[in-house]
């Protein structure tokens, strides 16, 4: 008989802003926790120390060492899932969950599942690692599962991904929703009354591309000098980028929102969204861009899984920056109007969602306990 409510074991990685977090946190939150609490596995040197969002609701946190120090990792991670007995453990570190899930395996655990929410690029060193751990990702958990099937194709192949749970990074959409008020408000606010507002939300790292988002910005304002660009991130990269932004004088053209998890009242001000990315598994910022009926432009890189609206374009990494510039023309008139529907139908419904993986969740155990 299973008792409630199951303790699940989340490995989560670092414990920060966006990302994973912000997908388990809309997970969390809407499914019965009566049935179902989640435990945040997280490395001790995450940036973020407050947990109290997670932990008013029920759950607790514990702090391993990173994958980066693999030995004590594994340790920590066996001598956690031996300690607190859990039944199922479910990470979220896509290639390095081999890992985590190694430790469940000696550690007994029943139901292990392994989901993939990125892919890679081969101009990134790290996707030299990844590409080694790619062939073990099937070797020790119970269930796979992915954020698309591109993603789940990427690292399982495309045989196997057929059996692949796909959970989407789901939303409350009744949060998500365009509110003219709002926007009126925060471009008063931001001082950009009459602009055109290009909007980017995403970590200053290499698998975001800010050097080319920048190169198409610059082109598009020396057309179009009544347009801004409005920046929300953090990241090791970002000094690196604002100084390229000075030297291509754009300073008054850009707008460093920091980082911030409030990100509604942001898109509202947008009049589009671009993300220039080298590689994604299915972005969570496109999805809630969309649900805020803002015309996007993804580059050829992102799964076209992540498409809802119409007005959603994409442009291949290699097309000179004029086809970008085009691109951004072609929906500067674009009306902003209630998309729920169509977020709903593609199944983004966080309150759906949520009871799916609830579901899901007993019927692992119970496949893996009887």
């Amino acid at each position: 008989m299973i008792e409630f409510p199951i303790r699940i074991a989340v490995v989560m990685g670092k414990y920060t802003t966006g990302g994973i977090k912000s997908v388990l946190l809309n997970y969390y939150t809407y499914i019965n926790k009566d049935k179902v609490q989640f435990d945040f596995i997280i490395d001790y040197d995450s940036p973020i120390t407050d947990y109290s969002e997670v932990t008013k609701l029920g759950a607790r946190v514990y702090k391993v060492a990173p994958p980066e120090n693999l030995v004590k990792h594994i340790s920590d991670c066996y001598r956690l899932f031996r300690k607190n007995s859990y039944q199922i453990v479910h990470g979220y570190l896509n290639t390095l969950n081999v890992f985590s899930m190694a430790a469940a395996w000696m550690a007994g655990v029943p139901v292990r599942i392994s989901e993939n929410l990125s892919t890679g690029h081969a101009g990134e060193s790290k996707t030299l690692i990844k590409n080694l751990l790619r062939p073990f990702a099937q070797l020790f958990p119970t269930t796979i599962a992915a954020n698309s099937v591109f993603a789940a194709e990427w690292i399982y192949g495309k045989k196997s991904a057929k059996k692949s749970q796909i959970f989407r990074n789901a939303l409350d959409l009744t949060r998500f929703k365009f509110d003219e008020s709002s926007r009126h408000n925060v471009r008063k606010k931001l001082n950009v009354d009459g602009k055109f507002v290009i909007g980017n939300v995403g970590r200053f790292q290499y698998q975001k591309n800010h050097n080319l988002l920048i190169d198409i910005f610059a082109k598009f304002h020396q057309l179009h000098p009544e347009s801004e660009l409005l920046l929300v991130g953090y990241g090791e990269l970002k000094d690196q980028i604002f100084e390229k932004i000075h030297q291509l004088h754009l300073d008054d053209a850009v707008i460093d929102a920091g980082s911030t998890e409030d990100l509604i009242p942001l898109y509202n001000a947008m009049d589009c969204f671009i993300l220039p990315s080298f590689y994604e598994g299915l972005p969570v910022v496109g999805i809630e861009a969309q649900a805020m009926s803002l015309p996007c432009i993804f580059s050829g890189e992102v799964t076209r899984e992540v498409q809802i609206l119409s007005t959603t374009k994409f442009v291949e990494l290699d097309q000179p920056l004029s086809d970008w510039v085009g691109a951004l023309e072609s929906i500067q008139n674009v009306k902003r109007i209630d998309t729920q529907r169509e977020l709903r139908n593609a199944g983004y419904d966080i309150f759906e969602e949520a009871k799916r993986l609830e579901s899901f969740y007993l019927s692992e155990l119970e496949a893996h306990t009887n």
